[in-house]
């Protein structure tokens, strides 16, 4: 058994097309305004419209849901948990020794909402452009170059780190190994940890010796030219109005 990272998929959609500097900023200040919602109805609303851009997005619908995955099993906690934890003297369900409380109910849905609204953008957004010229639109709009090389190292190097996490595995089973409860497994399991800590700073120092090297300054460059468009400028004031106007609805109400 060893371990694979999948790469981004870049699907041919309507989003794909624009212009990566006018999608970040809009899928940004939704992200915000979905963050700051306080009611259940508008996180609904905003979890329909993120599922819309996703469509539009042409994000393949397999790899859509293998990545709410993760984020499902922990808001299944906060379902189960929060309705029992949090009591705020309103309505309650008695159901033998526990009390389920509406109000935590309505707590866990509503994060449980805003949390697969916010995801599914971030989704659309990593789609629907290569993440070479996403970074560079961040960096374009004055988010600072060392956050942005870090990130474009990160997403390069976990693939390397996961390709030696996978060695690791394959030398481990054919030794006999098998992970079990005991203090010999979990010794194992240290030093694999250990051994993949010092692998990856050595291969840390020889990248940063080979940019170096090259001449690396610590600045951002590419080659890649964005070029503004009316449907970019579109998309920018559709998204950012409608989710804006939701959130504006969701304050007074």
């Amino acid at each position: 058994m060893t371990l694979a990272f999948d790469s981004l998929p870049q699907p041919l959609s309507l989003l794909s097309r624009l212009d990566p500097r006018w999608k970040l900023a809009a899928l940004t200040l939704a992200i915000l305004c979905v963050a700051l919602l306080h009611t259940v109805p508008a996180a609904g609303f905003a979890l329909v419209g993120a599922l819309v851009l996703a469509a539009l997005g042409g994000l393949p619908f397999r790899w859509f849901l293998d990545r709410l995955g993760g984020l499902a099993l922990f808001l299944l906690v906060l379902v189960v948990l929060l309705p029992v934890l949090l009591h705020n003297g309103g309505p309650h369900l008695q159901l033998g020794p526990l009390e389920v409380s509406w109000y935590g109910l309505r707590v866990a849905s509503l994060l449980s909402l805003k949390a697969i609204a916010i995801v599914t953008l971030v989704l659309v957004g990593l789609a629907t452009s290569p993440l070479g010229a996403t970074l560079q639109a961040a960096h374009q709009l004055h988010v600072p170059g060392l956050l942005v090389q870090l990130a474009m190292l990160s997403y390069r190097y976990i693939f390397v780190l996961g390709d030696e996490l996978s060695r690791l595995r394959i030398a481990l089973r054919v030794r006999g190994f098998r992970s079990r409860v005991s203090r010999h497994s979990y010794r194992t399991v240290g030093h694999v940890a250990g051994i993949l800590l010092v692998r990856g700073y050595e291969r840390a120092e020889r990248v940063g010796q080979a940019m170096r090297c090259r001449g690396f300054d610590g600045q951002f460059r590419s080659l890649t030219e964005f070029r503004s468009t009316l449907a970019d400028v579109l998309f920018f004031f559709l998204v950012s109005a409608g989710a804006t106007a939701l959130l504006v609805i969701d304050y007074f109400r």
